[in-house]
């Protein structure tokens, strides 16, 4: 029991560890890649592993597994809503994530991410350039 606890601590110091210092590393303006799950229109129905590179150019997908090679993020894309995973998503996905919303030309997509590391995806989503807009 006592080497089940003594791994479970040293599990938890390291994800905060790494946690820390992707904060220090976007605090310094480098780039920084936040582990996620991405939910694209083009692969319907299907979570994909990988990671969001955010950075002062923006923020881009690279994908951890074949299928998430094909896909990559819409360039119009805006956030529409954060929440926490539905029970059916809560199998697939960690059940404590949260998943970030957002609106594109080719439909909607989900970003899964971890509620300590949601806080770079919003930056980077907020500062992404807008496509303007007619005015009427």
């Amino acid at each position: 029991m006592s080497m089940l606890l003594a791994a479970a601590a040293l599990a938890t110091w390291l994800v905060r560890r790494k946690a820390r210092q992707r904060v220090e590393a976007a605090g310094r303006g480098d780039e920084i890649g936040v582990p996620c799950m991405l939910r694209h229109p083009v692969r319907e129905g299907r979570w994909l592993r990988g990671r969001m590179l955010v950075g002062p150019s923006g923020m881009t997908w690279a994908p951890s597994t074949r299928a998430g090679a094909a896909v990559s993020l819409p360039a119009e894309l805006r956030r529409t809503g954060l929440r926490a995973p539905s029970l059916r998503e809560a199998i697939t996905i960690n059940g404590g994530s949260r998943i970030v919303e957002c609106a594109s030309p080719e439909g909607t997509v989900l970003i899964a991410v971890m509620p300590y590391e949601v806080e770079h995806v919003l930056r980077a989503l907020d500062a992404a350039p807008r496509a303007e807009r007619p005015e009427r």
